[in-house]
Formats: structure tokens, C-alpha cells, sequence
């Protein structure tokens, strides 16, 4: 027993612990190896097991890590992990954000750090922000030194495990504080860190792209960094470098990153998010079957079905040409047994948590949303809801309906989910100008449509009956709102018929 996880950060500095991000990352070196799992925690540590069956590079480093008596702490505890957060301080006040990961040497000892290190074990530490969202980014291989390579949390952390690697075997090589030419020890670890690279590459099926060992520098990316705001696509995925998870953010920013409101939203979004996606990431990290459902019962889902709100919200498709391509995108006939059924599990878990068929694991992550997701507004509107509705689109394409029915379904659906919009405190803090700003984005938007966009503005008005400023804007748009209503939409269908049932927030 000699590789933990650490739930708290005695010992080793101050600041937030995400465990279950420790869990996940590491099951991302061992290539999702089933064999990867977890004891029950002891105190604040975790004991991590493997028993590998995966003849890969980082999954043979990881299970020597794993399963070696490296006889540094009596205890047996010889490397401890943590995951932290972009608040977390070293013991001498370092920002981990500063240095993004370390490797310390056990206290006491003449290693690297050691006087950083309030432990008897080496203590592996990274930042889990990717810098605060603003990414970190390295010197490519053949690139001269240009630092414009993305640095992935499994990577970072592979990266200091081989440090940790050299530090419990007595093998540490010379450090000096040049970044170029990057020191002897620094062009080992980027050395395995290609091998994690390499690994990552061949799960998305992508072309490798190499860090170059000669060069330690880094410098931050300058924003739209990895972020951990897509764990369990990352997870789910198998990589935060997937399609998946590019897809994730591209639609984000398309649609959040635009105005105020958006990234109000957003920020709600993100912190209820944060309360219970590390948990369903620790039941992901050691059961494929959930990891499974939630790839192809929700994260592909709701990127298909965003792009079809996209489509009917951002580019005012017709109902001819937006049936089209729900058919396009949701009419696969190769479609495989295992997706459809991938999907029918993740809305019992998300819809009805008692449902019969579901594994232990599966039921655990249903009881923790019913808990924690499905009460949220922002969650349930911006995750859930969408879901739920790709199933009911995916129930009338494969029926045979023809497109421009579907399309017209299906325009009537996003416009009753879209009046729906959660309103944020932010709403009532703006002043003339700024409301008005906000309310021409969701009309150009989201609120395309008089129907969905007179409920909203009584939903505002209601919220914030005594903010003047909004209160007059509202006032503005209700009356012109008022005089667009006759019952039909900007693209000409009957507002009223095909209404969407079972879509509710």
C-alpha cells in the first residue's frame, strides 16, 4: 500500500481538496482500466488499488506506484495525491496557481521541497482550474519554443507523479531553475509526460502532439483554457481533450458567453454543478457501465439537442429545414443497442430515480441528482430539461413523422423551454441601458418568438417588482410584445399547435 488520496489539505497547505478529481485523473493514466479502484477511507486518505491488466506505459508506471513498497513512510503511506483547487496555498504562501503542480520530497528529508512537505510521504499536488480557466500552455515539440501547447489535467498530473516516481525510489535527477534548457529531472518528467500525451491521442483517435522535453518554460494561455467545467465529459469521454468536450465548450460559449445574463447564468450554473459532480465523477471513475450511460445517454444527447436549439434559436431556421436536420441528427439507423439503451438509463436516473434495471452504482448517482441536481434551476433548465427533450424528439423521428412536422414540434418545444429561462439576481441590478442591452440578446435568441418571450418578461416582472430600471424595460417590451402577438411566429407557424408535452422545467 503506498499511492492515497488526501481529502483535506493537513499537512501539505491551505485551500480547497477535490478528491474525486484525483480519482478521475487517475483512472485516465491507467487508460479507464477497470482494474483501478479505491479502499474505504481511513481519516483524511484514501488508498488507491490496482490490479492492471492495461500493458500500456502510464498504466505500468501507475500500477508501480500503486503496488511498491517504497519503504519512505513506516506507515506504508509513500505517496499521498492532491487535487486542489485555484485557492489553494503551498506552505510558504505559493499560489498553486503559480506553479500548477509540485513534488515534495517527505519532511525531514534532504529532496526536492521537503521543507514544503509537513508529511512523512511525498506529496504530489496539482491545480485542478487549469490556471483559473485561463489555461496553461508549454513549448510543442519542433515548435522553436512557441508555448502553445494545452496542458490536460491527467497530464499534469502523470507529470508529477513521475517526479514522485524518482523522488521514493532515490532517483531524482539535477534541478537547476532555468526553464530552457529545461533541467535534467524537468526533461524526465516531460519525458514521461509524452507517454501520458501519446495515450490521451490514441483514445480520441487524434494525431500526438509532443511537448518539448528541452524546454521547462510555460506561460498562461491567456483564457478559454481545459477548465474542469466538463468533468464528466471528461471523464466519460476518457479524455478532457475529447470532441466531446471541445463541443461542450464551443456551444457554452456560443450561447452563455454573449451578455451579462449569460455569464450570470453560467456562474450559477458552475457552482451547482461543482456540488455534485465530483461525486458522480468518484462512482464514474471505478464502473464503466455509469461511465457508459453517461456518454451515451447524456453527453452526446445533449450535444446534439444543443445544436438543434442553436439552429432553431440562433440561425431562425425554417420548420422545413430545422425537421431536416433533427432528422439528419437524430435519425441513425446504425445507431447501436447499447446507445438507445445508454439513454433510457440516464433518463430513469435523472427523471425517476426509483426505476427498476438500474445497477447499484447507477442508483447511487440517481439518489445524489435527485439530492443535489434536480432541485437546481439552473441544472435542471440548462442540462436536464434539454435531455429530456432530445428523448421526445428522438421518439417522434423514429415514428416517421414527416420533417416539417417535426421541425414544427420541435420549434414550439425549445420555445416552451425557453420562456422558462431561470432569472438571476443580476436582472435587478442593471440600469435602463443595460437591461435594454440584455433583453434585444435574448430576442435576437432565445426569445426569437412573442409566445415564449411574454412569458419570460411576466416571469421578470414578477421577480423584480421593484427594480425601476427593469421594471420600465419590461414595461417597453411587453407593449411591443403585445403588438407582435396575433398568434403566429416570425417563421409564420401557428404558435399554438404542436405544443410540447412532458417538457417542463
Amino acid at each position: 500500500m503506498t499511492l492515497f488520496i488526501q481529502n483535506d489539505a493537513v499537512g501539505a497547505g491551505a485551500g480547497t481538496v477535490q478528491p474525486e478529481l484525483a480519482m478521475a485523473n487517475l483512472t485516465v493514466i491507467a487508460n479507464l482500466d477497470t482494474g483501478i479502484g479505491l479502499a474505504p477511507a481511513a481519516g483524511n486518505l484514501q488508498q488507491v488499488t490496482y490490479a492492471r491488466t492495461d500493458p500500456g506505459i502510464p498504466p505500468t508506471r501507475l500500477d508501480a506506484l500503486v503496488n511498491t513498497n517504497f519503504a519512505v513512510n513506516p506507515a506504508g503511506i509513500d505517496i499521498i495525491v492532491l487535487a486542489v483547487g485555484p485557492n489553494f496555498t503551498l506552505r510558504d504562501g505559493t499560489l498553486i496557481t503559480t506553479v500548477g503542480g509540485t513534488a515534495l520530497a517527505p519532511a525531514g528529508t534532504t529532496g526536492p521541497g521537503a521543507p514544503l512537505n509537513g508529511t512523512a510521504s511525498c506529496l504530489v499536488i496539482y491545480d485542478t482550474s487549469d490556471k483559473g480557466g485561463e489555461g496553461y500552455c508549454l513549448a510543442r515539440a519542433g515548435s522553436g519554443g512557441t508555448l502553445d501547447l494545452r496542458l490536460s489535467l491527467p497530464v499534469m498530473a502523470y507529470h508529477e507523479l513521475s517526479h514522485a516516481f524518482r523522488i521514493v525510489t532515490g532517483a531524482v535527477r539535477q534541478l537547476t531553475f532555468t526553464c530552457n534548457p529545461s533541467s535534467p529531472e524537468e526533461r524526465a518528467a516531460i519525458t514521461d509526460e509524452n507517454d501520458m500525451r501519446s495515450q490521451l491521442a490514441a483514445i480520441n483517435g487524434e494525431p500526438v502532439v509532443l511537448r518539448d522535453p528541452g524546454n521547462h518554460c510555460g506561460r498562461s494561455c491567456g483564457g478559454g483554457g481545459n477548465g474542469n467545467c466538463c468533468i464528466v465529459a471528461s471523464v466519460s469521454s476518457g479524455s478532457p481533450l475529447s470532441v466531446e468536450v471541445a463541443e461542450l465548450r464551443r456551444l457554452r460559449d456560443q450561447f452563455l458567453r454573449r451578455s451579462e445574463v449569460g455569464h450570470a447564468f453560467f456562474d450559477s450554473l458552475h457552482y451547482a454543478y461543482y456540488g455534485f459532480s465530483p461525486q458522480v465523477v468518484g462512482v464514474m471513475a471505478t464502473d464503466l457501465g455509469v461511465r457508459a450511460t453517461a456518454l451515451h445517454g447524456f453527453v452526446r444527447p445533449l450535444i446534439r439537442i444543443l445544436h438543434l436549439i442553436r439552429d432553431h434559436a440562433i440561425d431562425g431556421l425554417d420548420p422545413d429545414e430545422l425537421g431536416r436536420r433533427c432528422v439528419d441528427a437524430l435519425g441513425d439507423p446504425a445507431e447501436t443497442s447499447a446507445a438507445r439503451s445508454a439513454l433510457v438509463r440516464a433518463l430513469a436516473i435523472i427523471r425517476d430515480r426509483d426505476a427498476t434495471g438500474l445497477s447499484p452504482a447507477e442508483q447511487t448517482v440517481a439518489d445524489l441528482l435527485a439530492g443535489r441536481a434536480v432541485p437546481d434551476p439552473h441544472v435542471s433548465w440548462g442540462l436536464i430539461e434539454p435531455v429530456r427533450l432530445y428523448h421526445l424528439l428522438l421518439r417522434l423521428v423514429r415514428t416517421g413523422v414527416p420533417s416539417a412536422d417535426v421541425g414544427r414540434w420541435f420549434a414550439d418545444a425549445v420555445d416552451d423551454w425557453a420562456g422558462n429561462l431561470p432569472i438571476d439576481a443580476c436582472w435587478g441590478a442593471f440600469d435602463l441601458v443595460t437591461a435594454r442591452r440584455e433583453l434585444d440578446v435574448l430576442e435576437s435568441t432565445l426569445l426569437r418568438d412573442p409566445r415564449p418571450r411574454k412569458v419570460f418578461l411576466r416571469r421578470l416582472a414578477e421577480r423584480h417588482p421593484t427594480a425601476t430600471a427593469l421594471t420600465t424595460a419590461v414595461a417597453e417590451r411587453s407593449a411591443a410584445n403585445g403588438r407582435d402577438a396575433t398568434g403566429r411566429n416570425a417563421n409564420g407557424r401557428n404558435s399554438g399547435a404542436g405544443r410540447s408535452e412532458g417538457v417542463s422545467t
